[in-house]
């Protein structure tokens, strides 16, 4: 590699920052809000002079007020969403320090740990964060700060340059930017990102050039002016304005500080007070704008609209695509981006085609369509980042600049499923369908995606969120919070009403082994919101804490259900026995049974021959619905179903080779 500093993939940032500057002294980067009484002062314009000031004098005020950083130092933040986290991020860096990014989605132990393993011993903050734990932090021991104002940091005109004097090759494994993981399953991760692994990801443009005429994901706002619709303490809200705004010339529109998502008055202003060429923010935000009968023709005027964090709901993304380019920036936070290049048929925007410098490998999962009950011809394949052939990292590829976690790792387990769609001219794309660990497997190991549920269930009107579960149970649940105007309506007739609108068709397609019940249906409490993170997604250990109570009561709801049903049958019914041969199958402690011959009883005897582990002779009680007897006991859910055995080998005989598995007694 050669140090020089034009080569995309080789470049510094807070270099280009400078030369920009020099440059383009009056181009605007940034458009915000002017104040508390923005609406009535309008926006202003931060340009790259004033951006090259601001972090000067930021990185003098860095020494000065912690002295010289000695080896790495690292500096926390935590404000409200303005750009005083870029100038932050800019001035740590160029004084050799590195940045750290809480984004306060964790309790005190969680914050502890994190700056703990990132050895932070300093904290900035400034009034109107998002979140406000100074006060413990400084009994603690650690130096707390306030930063100063935004317009201090715009009042720099003539400050003393702060030379930054590396090349890329002397810096490119300086740390300097330090994010973390959710700490939703644990102490939250730092994730340690160098200036390699930062300039790889400044290199879209470059290999925009290399893909052209065909584009990738990220050409769609270079030189273009968006509205970022993400706090500034997430990741996008650094790389919108030091990544692309730097080397791409994108204006990043900030909505006010204090504003949470966009509402949609929000957005009507932000459209009327600035030139606004796209949007980039979470699912929900493009959701809610597209559902407001006063916004969705705006959103389908601009010229571009960016998701990220999720998926978008297909029924909304189908509608937009007609009218925008409308696509997503797939990544992940320890290994980076992986662009996309655009698909030939829009509709297909939803899909990816991974550009061969981020050495994407899929490996086909034999036998998973079936596992997920989609059938054998809808196999789902397990996504790997493998390293380049040379060995090191690549100019055009984050990933392996992560030392911390990839150093000696040959290839990266993303835990993501995808399954193959094909393009109007032939090639193949790429449908995200789920992490490995995003399936919810249930008592008899059947799996359901809760998401794709959530994102059915939530079309309802009036619905604000969803929460799916039922890990180890017999069936699914499904939690509904919904807007104040529908708690005034009768509450079963509501439900009744959105179990049969949105629920019963996901049934009819989807495997009968998790199908969701009626009885498991339930509200949200006013008083109890669905807990979600930054990014709207729901809290699934948390909620679940929240309803502990409510969730038992509706599988108890369910089992008396299935209790009445039972009585129902009690007259002219058969009492059956199943018999199993523990050496033609050996059964885990809980599993799914499958005869071939549909029936209906009042009792069933399951039998086990001699030998299978924790098995005896046990006694259920029966359900019946749409034509699928249900013979449910503690530890397993046996469905006698004609049309389709959901286990990949069924094996049941009476002893004497019967092929359908039943005999009655």
């Amino acid at each position: 590699m050669s140090s020089n500093t034009s080569t995309p993939g080789m470049e510094l940032f807070v270099r280009k920052i400078d030369e920009n500057a020099k440059w383009q002294p009056h181009h605007t980067l940034v458009r915000f809000a002017g104040g508390p009484d923005w609406e009535t002062e309008g926006y202003r314009s931060l340009t790259w002079q004033q951006y090259a000031d601001g972090i000067n004098k930021t990185a003098h005020w860095l020494d000065e007020t912690f002295g010289k950083s000695v080896d790495n130092d690292t500096v926390a933040y935590s404000g409200p969403s303005d750009v005083r986290y870029a100038f932050l991020f800019a001035a740590s860096v160029k004084t050799g320090r590195k940045f750290l990014v809480p984004d306060g989605r964790f309790m005190k132990d969680g914050l502890d740990a994190l700056l703990k393993s990132s050895n932070c011993k300093i904290w900035l903050y400034s009034e109107g964060g998002a979140f406000s734990p100074e006060p413990g932090l400084a009994a603690s021991g650690i130096h707390v700060e306030q930063f100063q104002t935004l317009d201090w940091c715009l009042s720099a005109q003539g400050t003393e340059p702060y030379v930054y004097q590396k090349t890329y090759e002397e810096a490119k494994d300086d740390e300097i930017l330090i994010i973390h993981t959710g700490g939703t399953t644990g102490a939250p991760k730092p994730i340690f990102m160098n200036n390699g692994f930062w300039a790889a990801g400044c290199s879209s443009a470059g290999l925009a050039r290399r893909h052209w005429p065909r584009g990738i994901s990220t050409d769609s706002f270079y030189g273009r002016s968006l509205i970022l619709a993400i706090p500034m303490r997430l990741q996008p809200g650094l790389v919108l304005i030091n990544m692309f705004a730097v080397f791409s010339g994108t204006c990043v529109i900030q909505p006010p500080p204090d504003v949470v998502g966009l509402p949609p008055a929000i957005f009507q202003k932000l459209l009327r007070l600035n030139k606004v060429d796209g949007l980039m923010g979470f699912p929900f935000t493009i959701v809610d704008l597209y559902n407001n009968e006063e916004t969705r023709e705006s959103l389908k005027s601009l010229e571009f609209i960016t998701y990220l964090g999720s998926a978008l709901d297909r029924v909304v993304g189908n509608a937009l695509c007609e009218h925008t380019r409308l696509n997503s920036v797939m990544g992940a936070t320890e290994s980076g981006g992986r662009f996309s290049l655009h698909p030939i048929d829009r509709k297909l925007w939803y899909s990816f085609q991974f550009i061969p410098e981020h050495h994407v490998r899929l490996v086909k999962l034999e036998g998973s369509g079936e596992a997920l009950g989609d059938g054998d011809d809808s196999d789902v394949y397990q996504m790997f980042i493998d390293r380049p052939p040379d060995g090191g990292p690549s100019i055009y590829q984050c990933a392996f600049w992560n030392y911390k976690m990839f150093k000696d790792i040959e290839t990266i387990d993303t835990k993501e499923l995808w399954r193959p769609v094909q393009d109007s001219d032939g090639s193949t794309r790429w449908e995200s369908v789920a992490r490995t660990d995003d399936w919810t497997k249930l008592i008899w190991m059947a799996k359901f995606h809760a998401q794709d549920i959530e994102t059915k269930v939530a079309r309802y009107p009036g619905i604000k969120h969803v929460m799916v579960g039922g890990a180890g149970r017999i069936a699914p649940y499904v939690l509904i919070e919904v807007k104040d105007e529908l708690l005034d309506k009768n509450h079963d007739e509501l439900l009744d009403d959105i179990y049969e609108k949105t629920i019963v068709g996901h049934n009819e397609i989807s495997a009968k082994a998790v199908a969701i019940p009626r009885q498991t249906v339930f509200l949200a409490s006013k008083s109890k919101p669905i807990k979600l993170t930054v990014k709207q997604l729901v809290l699934r250990r948390e909620v679940e804490k929240d309803y502990k109570e409510e969730i038992e009561d509706v599988y108890k709801r369910l089992e008396i259900g299935s209790n009445q049903t039972a009585a129902l049958l009690n007259q002219n019914i058969t009492p059956v026995k199943l018999c199993v041969d523990p050496k033609a199958y050996k059964f885990p402690a809980k599993t799914e049974l499958v005869a071939r011959t549909a029936i209906d009883v009042k009792n069933v005897m399951l039998w086990v021959l001699p030998n299978a582990d924790g098995w005896g002779e046990e006694k259920f009680a029966s359900s019946s619905c749409e034509g699928v007897t249900t013979l449910v006991m503690s530890d397993v859910e046996v469905w006698i179903n004609t049309k389709k055995a959901h286990t990949a080998t069924p094996v049941f005989s009476d002893g004497g080779g019967v092929d359908d598995g039943i005999m009655a007694t």
